[in-house]
């Protein structure tokens, strides 16, 4: 079996690109993979090293900078697109397509029936409004099946024949982890500190003006420090700089650490003690299972599809929508009892082993084998 897996990423991954990859490399023999990207670059060039076929479809810029915010900010440009992943589908000769990412559904499941074949959608976000009604509506005609990464997407989209699969980790890559004064000093992180850490893509919708707010008003607890891990990615660059000056004015600068991107986060996870979510409405959180992998609980705000990673009370806690004072409040009891926290980190490591990639890639080939035939 064939498939044409598409993504809109060609350079930098986020969490969506870094769960394809994990499913690419855990797919049975049987299964023949075939990228179809919208752009080259570093993650593109990682899939060809690991042996995947890598074809780009470059987009026109004004479709490639539309986004959540401004969802038919490149409309003029979707028939061209859909026409040019089609030709690129029937040249793969692909026997199903899967879509990985909003701008993928957009384009590369019309294109998928253009070309006359079918296709099944991985849906990794939750939308609202008119990007929401314009991506159901595409995925409803055009797309076969739907895969959900948490009860929370599924919902969000509410299309029919649609399998929740959470997503996948390589459980080996977490083992053999650097002790934590030798990731912190190679992140250059105080060693002898208590690290909150929100690590991945830095932008509004992700809450990192939250994690500031909470470790203000926990200031009097003494080695409070905070990582701010990652980068702008896609939008809002803007935001890291709101950050800073937010640090700043609270007095907060010498406790709040930011540090770029890693394509490889586990050294961060390995240098943290409590992990935080705080987006109002992640669609699943893999950063919670990465921690959860590494033995470190994660404390999130229970809108979306955080309660899919977090058993609450039992590997972390979630706090209602919102209620900036009950994540403080479950921070600082973290904070100030260890033998809570690191009872929550043992259970999260054990929690982590239902999200092995094999059992994911199995559930995802019955899927598109189901679909292609």
């Amino acid at each position: 079996m064939r498939v044409a897996f598409v993504d809109q990423a060609g350079d930098a991954a986020g969490g969506a690109q870094r769960s394809l990859a994990i499913l690419l490399r855990a797919l049975p023999p049987e299964v023949e993979p075939h990228a179809v990207l919208f752009g080259d670059g570093a993650w593109a060039a990682s899939l060809r090293s690991a042996g995947i076929p890598v074809t780009i479809v470059p987009l026109p810029p004004a479709f490639m900078s539309t986004t959540r915010e401004r969802p038919g900010a490149g409309i003029a440009a979707v028939p061209g697109a859909i026409a040019a992943i089609a030709r690129v589908l029937r040249d793969v000769r692909a026997d199903v397509v899967h879509t990985n990412t909003i701008k993928a559904h957009a384009v590369a499941a019309p294109a998928a029936r253009l070309a006359g074949l079918r296709c099944v959608a991985h849906l990794r976000d939750i939308l609202e409004g008119r990007g929401r009604l314009a991506i159901r509506t595409v995925l409803a005609a055009c797309s076969s099946e739907r895969i959900a990464i948490s009860h929370a997407v599924d919902d969000a989209f509410a299309l029919s024949a649609t399998s929740v699969i959470p997503n996948p980790l390589v459980l080996d890559e977490y083992r053999d982890l650097p002790t934590r004064a030798a990731a912190r000093r190679s992140l250059d992180l105080p060693e002898d500190v208590l690290l909150v850490s929100l690590i991945g893509r830095i932008n509004r919708w992700k809450g990192h003006d939250r994690l500031l707010r909470a470790a203000a008003a926990l200031r009097a607890v003494p080695d409070l420090h905070y990582a701010i891990v990652g980068a702008p990615l896609f939008r809002d660059a803007d935001f890291v700089d709101e950050l800073h000056a937010f640090a700043n004015e609270a007095g907060l600068a010498d406790r709040i650490h930011f540090v770029p991107w890693l394509d490889d986060v586990r050294t961060a996870f390995a240098a943290t003690d409590i992990n935080v979510n705080c987006s109002d409405a992640e669609p699943f959180g893999r950063t919670i299972i990465e921690a959860a992998a590494c033995g470190v609980p994660s404390i999130a705000f229970a809108g979306g599809g955080t309660a899919d990673a977090i058993v609450d009370g039992v590997t972390g806690r979630l706090v209602p929508v919102g209620d900036e004072a009950a994540f403080v409040a479950a921070l600082e009891r973290y904070a100030t009892d260890p033998a809570e926290r690191a009872a929550a980190g043992v259970r999260a490591r054990e929690h982590a082993q239902s999200f092995a990639a094999p059992t994911h890639a199995a559930r995802v080939v019955d899927v598109l084998r189901r679909v292609a035939a």
